[in-house]
């Protein structure tokens, strides 16, 4: 049983995954209140589906960009439960979370996130033998200089409030936004690639597993 974790930005999301079934999975908008949300909320989803923390067999967390102080906790927690019960960890960089669940498209994707101080890091796809693979490094900007960058079709997917949707949209016949419920990042499909992550034998040291976290501003290239 793998238990995921991510904390990345406003929105905390768990889940419980046997490598068959997704038993279970809880999103929400925590805002900053991940210190006193995640660990009672782990104890609950385990208590109502009757998984006992010794049937745990993994452990997957998400790596950010995002939140300094949000991954911090989020990565405490992953590293805490997978150290005490000797448990194999998988980090997932958050932006391959979101990618993941995306449908396969001819056009670009631009996939982004919050990383706060009114910056987004962002990171352009290409759907290629029926994956989605990132072109560019991790880049970080202000919504309307991410915004600057898309000047071909491309298909944006991220967390977006009325006001990031009214900027992106006004690229309108360059920019196809992706309905709010892709946009939210999934814990059951960080599951699925921490789970695949361990099973192929490419688990991550818990002690050293760290964060990625973004200090500065940088441009990207036009597709």
């Amino acid at each position: 049983m793998l238990l995921a974790i991510d904390t990345s930005t406003e929105w905390i999301g768990i889940a419980l995954f046997n490598g068959t079934n997704v038993l279970a999975e809880q999103t929400w908008r925590s805002k900053n209140y991940h210190t006193v949300e995640l660990v009672p909320a782990i104890k609950e989803m385990l208590t109502k589906t009757q998984t006992k923390p010794s049937s745990l067999t993994g452990v997957g967390v998400a790596l950010g960009p995002g939140s300094f102080t949000g991954l911090r906790i989020g990565l405490s927690a992953a590293k805490g439960i997978a150290l005490g019960q000797n448990l194999p960890v998988a980090g997932i960089p958050s932006l391959e979370i979101l990618a993941a669940a995306q449908p396969g498209l001819r056009r670009p994707m631009l996939a982004f996130l919050e990383v706060g101080r009114g910056r987004y890091a962002f990171v352009r796809y290409q759907y290629k033998q029926g994956s989605w693979q990132a072109v560019t490094d991790i880049i970080v900007d202000d919504i309307r200089g991410m915004a600057a960058t898309i000047k071909s079709p491309t298909y944006v997917v991220g967390e977006m409030d009325a006001e990031e949707r009214q900027i992106l949209g006004r690229k309108w016949k360059t920019a196809r936004l992706a309905v709010p419920s892709l946009c939210l990042r999934r814990p059951a499909v960080l599951a699925e690639l921490a789970w695949a992550k361990i099973q192929a034998g490419q688990a991550d040291d818990a002690a050293s597993l760290a964060p990625i976290y973004v200090h500065t501003l940088s441009n990207v290239p036009d597709l």
